[in-house]
């Protein structure tokens, strides 16, 4: 029944679902020809199973930059543009071999020997590519290039990278991997041998949170700032003399303080050289940058007024931010097994109030949805559903209050246990037809833990920390009302994180969660009745409404009413406000075409994340992880129904359609087995999958490989997800062909 379950889950959430991972759907020479296709659909470029074995030079232990990226440290010179190759290589005798890692005798794009990546270079600004390699200004075929926006290297010629300040020779480029359309100067590139890049957190509320990146000219002067006693008092003078428009000079640009969401205004801030230190025992690292954003050019610095004034706009402010058409989708997620009937009523009575109290104009802003959730089915078929989404289109508040009166409501069969399909229920609330610009909101409803990943009744295969991702990426923000029957106490250490997780407040250390004694009802009225009613009056706030005649917010109220009534509103604004920070945040404007040196963390709290670091995944990488993560769980269930050892049945499932199958036999690790991309085992943390061995496995319980195979699911499950999200891919060139389109992965995706 367990395999079984398995093997069935897997089937029709990898296979059946779409043609992304059709090739999954197979073994033996079926699963072999099916992945060949996608390999080849990528050319070269995705033969590699690996996005970039450089990642451990930035993530790695050892504290230091790897490679000739060392070179381009402090370096803006350009020799002139007259001087010959051959006169500038004079000054430093024969021009010797550059072995360093990449082959460019393919015939195609030059690629790193060890991950098999594409090379790419990045343009400085002002450059040009030239037909011939020669500096001749009738032979510029693209003049002043964008810069920073990642080109493929074909062939590199006369390359003398010993003058760090000067670098002589030239690359042979083109915008994707398909061609390239002439050479450019040495001296006019950086090469990007990551595929990493790093995108801004979310820097929190309205009024609290962290300060914008601030970006340095040189290394130097921000090492000196980490070693100061007084860092936090330096970095708060520096701010302050930002404010005053008295630039710096060791400040060349920054982030902006409004929240630039990469998933929705797509960026690159490639990291090119990295240093690591700590501060009060936190490793944290020093990052050189360079910034662009596809389609547009132009360097933004501190020194120009038109973009210091947009980056200095607070996150509240709404300049540009066009407030007046801001929109709201709220979807509830309510628990519809026996005991929550009362609860759905006061909920009806709440939402119904709500609806009479709108104006003609928050009306139209306003869309419901509603999603019941249960247990699973297949365990107990008479609870109908595990989770019912009963508004596959948003609808109008008029329309949720008849859905909520004739049609939702809870069943009267029991479940097995206490614990319910709570995830089921967020999993397909998180699908629901959001309007692309609305804030997106999900208020959860329960009283019982879900079902955690690996039991038999979770049916998605996902837990709290999945779920949580995955609302992140779509940009719904979630407050969780969690009901607590005394009776019930032994369920409360369970579900109180699950629900505390899911409602994590993003941009913020908080959550927005809010504890209900299941047996005060009039507690839970009050509390509900002030939560929606806060929506629309912080709704009203921001599009400019006078609500100075409104009603109070509550009729009077005895002390403990009042106090749950307080938990509602304070939850529900923290979740409004990180969601306004998002729509405000596309009013402004990321900084391009500069390259600077900046911190990862906050300068004043250090303690708070600045930069996440993401790596920059085409659809064939991200299908490759895939293939590579599906052979890993078919190997797991095979090696548990035959009692073999584990690499033995990696090699029956993978071995055929490896470059090397020698490499599994002799591989004591899987990280060892040259099966999932290589960049994986450079990454700073701890892997189950990576470290598993036949003795790992075979001392596993039957718990612990469950777990196992269930995390590989869900991350299936989430790459299936984003190969999906049509909007989510982007064009680093306006010609890029489909296959070049990318998506920035979070590292949290990674196995």
């Amino acid at each position: 029944m367990y395999v079984a379950q398995k093997s069935w889950f897997l089937f029709r959430m990898v296979c059946c679902r779409e043609s992304f991972f059709v090739a999954t759907c197979f073994l033996g020479a079926v699963f072999w020809a099916c992945s060949v296709l996608i390999i080849d659909a990528g050319g070269k470029e995705a033969k590699a199973w690996a996005l970039h074995a450089q990642l451990s030079e930035l993530e790695g232990a050892h504290g230091h930059p790897g490679g000739n990226l060392s070179d381009l440290e402090g370096s803006y010179g350009h020799p002139a543009a007259d001087q010959t190759v051959q006169e500038r290589a004079s000054a430093h005798g024969p021009i010797p071999p550059v072995e360093d890692g990449i082959d460019c005798s393919g015939g195609g794009v030059c690629l790193e020997t060890e991950t098999q990546l594409s090379l790419r270079v990045l343009p400085r600004p002002f450059s040009h590519i030239y037909a011939l390699p020669q500096a001749d200004a009738d032979g510029i075929v693209s003049a002043n290039i964008p810069a920073f926006r990642p080109l493929y290297v074909f062939e590199r010629k006369d390359l003398d990278l010993r003058d760090a300040p000067a670098p002589k020779g030239w690359y042979r480029v083109g915008p994707s991997s398909k061609e390239s359309i002439g050479w450019m100067q040495a001296q006019d590139v950086m090469e990007w041998r990551q595929a990493l890049l790093v995108s801004y957190t979310h820097p929190g509320g309205l009024l609290e949170g962290r300060n914008p990146v601030l970006m340095f000219h040189d290394a130097q002067p921000l090492r000196d700032l980490l070693d100061s006693f007084d860092m936090g008092d330096q970095a708060k003078t520096l701010y302050q003399r930002i404010d005053a428009d008295d630039i710096p000079e060791e400040i060349i640009s920054m982030e902006p303080k409004r929240f630039v969401d990469i998933t929705e205004q797509f960026y690159i801030l490639p990291i090119l050289q990295w240093e690591q230190t700590q501060i009060m025992g936190d490793d944290v690292r020093l990052l050189q940058l360079a910034a662009a954003v596809p389609s547009q050019r132009g360097a933004d610095t501190l020194a120009d007024d038109a973009y210091r004034d947009q980056a200095a706009k607070d996150r509240g402010s709404g300049e540009g931010a066009r407030l007046e058409d801001i929109q709201v989708d709220i979807v509830f997620v309510i628990d519809t097994t026996r005991s929550m009937q009362p609860f759905i009523d006061m909920t009806k009575v709440a939402v119904s109030n709500m609806v009479r109290s709108f104006s003609e104009d928050t009306s139209e802003r306003f869309r419901f949805g509603l999603v019941g959730f249960r247990d699973d089915i297949k365990t107990i078929p008479y609870l109908e559903y595990t989770a019912k989404n009963f508004t596959p289109q948003l609808v109008e508040g008029p329309t949720m209050v008849r859905l909520m009166e004739e049609e939702f409501r809870a069943t009267e069969v029991g479940s097995l246990d206490y614990a319910e399909e709570v995830f089921a229920g967020v999993d397909l609330a998180l699908r629901s037809d959001w309007r692309k610009d609305a804030l997106k909101i999900i208020i959860l409803i329960g009283d019982a833990s879900s079902h955690p990943k690996g039991h038999l009744q979770n049916v998605t295969g996902k837990d709290e920390s999945d779920l949580r991702l995955e609302a992140d990426d779509a940009r719904v923000h979630l407050t969780a009302i969690h009901l607590k029957f005394p009776p019930a106490a032994e369920d409360h250490p369970i579900s109180e994180p699950q629900f505390l997780k899911l409602s994590q407040v993003r941009g913020l250390n908080d959550s927005s969660y809010i504890a209900i004694n299941a047996s005060k009802e009039d507690e839970y009225q009050a509390m509900v009745d002030d939560t929606v009613r806060e929506i629309n009056a912080l709704l009203n706030k921001a599009v400019g409404v006078d609500t100075a005649t409104e009603p109070e917010m509550s009729p009077t109220l005895t002390p403990e009413q009042a106090a749950a009534a307080q938990q509602g509103r304070e939850a529900i604004t923290k979740v409004w406000e990180a969601a306004l920070v998002e729509y405000i945040g596309k009013a402004a404007t990321p900084p391009k075409d500069i390259t600077a040196w900046v911190l990862d963390r906050d300068l004043v709290h250090t303690a708070d994340r600045a930069l996440d670091v993401r790596i920059l995944i085409t659809r064939d990488q991200l299908s490759s992880l895939a293939l590579a993560l599906d052979q890993v769980v078919q190997a797991l269930m095979r090696a548990e129904i035959t009692q073999a050892r584990f690499f033995e049945s990696l090699q029956s499932v993978a071995g055929q359609t490896m470059k090397r199958p020698e490499d599994l036999a002799q591989a004591e690790q899987l990280a060892d087995s040259g099966l999932l991309p290589s960049f994986i085992s450079s990454l700073p943390y701890q892997s189950d999958i990576l470290a598993l061995s036949d003795e790992m496995f075979a001392g596993m319980t039957a718990d612990q490989r469950s777990q196992l195979e269930w995390n590989i699911l869900a991350k299936l499950e989430q790459y299936r997800a984003i190969n999906e999200q049509v909007d989510a891919w982007f064009r680093l060139n306006d010609t890029d062909p489909d296959q070049d389109l990318v998506y920035p992965l979070h590292l949290d995706y990674l196995p």
